[in-house]
């Protein structure tokens, strides 16, 4: 709770949820449960309307990236300036392999490859991008576990619909013009 902010939170302004809410769960998500959840005396009620939330607009953005593709992925079938969707690609860090994954998740119309669910099983079990890669772990399937499954000069995904393949190949010419992965 934010006491020194003189701007009021108003639930009903879009911008404000926007600016406020993916930021104050993905940052502070154990303050908002608790507050949510507090009992609050009768004379102290009025302390509900008093309660302050900062909001960042980049920290949202990037948040809003990692858990709401769905809706990214529209933002980058919609937008119509390249130099504008690279901007906020990399304001809100996403390369290109990390919005193929969106794409391919978003638009998965069949089973991943072989290849990409062993990249997973390494992801869950931790191997780290700061240590060398162990011997049993092929180079190729180690650099995509660093790197991400996607790359700008990779192959369009097999398992996505049409659509996704048409904003696969848009998303890789936006990064593929621009020098940018």
């Amino acid at each position: 709770v934010d006491f020194d902010n003189e701007d009021e939170f108003d639930p009903e302004d879009a911008i404000q949820q926007f600016i406020t809410i993916p930021y104050q769960i993905t940052r502070h998500f154990d303050r908002v449960v608790a507050l949510a959840s507090a009992k609050v005396n009768a004379e102290l009620s009025w302390l509900k309307m008093q309660t302050y939330f900062e909001g960042n607009v980049l920290l949202s953005c990037e948040a809003e990236s990692k858990y709401k593709w769905k809706g990214m992925t529209v933002d980058f079938e919609e937008g119509d300036d390249e130099q504008e969707i690279l901007a906020y690609c990399k304001d809100i860090n996403l390369g290109f392999s990390k919005v193929a994954h969106m794409i391919a998740e978003v638009h998965q119309t069949g089973p991943k490859k072989l290849e990409e669910m062993a990249l997973k099983a390494v992801l869950l079990h931790h191997i780290s991008s700061d240590l060398p890669p162990p011997d049993y772990l092929p180079t190729k399937i180690y650099k995509k576990a660093v790197n991400g499954m996607y790359n700008v000069e990779g192959d369009t995904p097999d398992n996505i619909s049409v659509e996704g393949k048409e904003m696969f190949e848009r998303m890789r010419q936006v990064f593929s013009n621009n020098n940018s992965n």
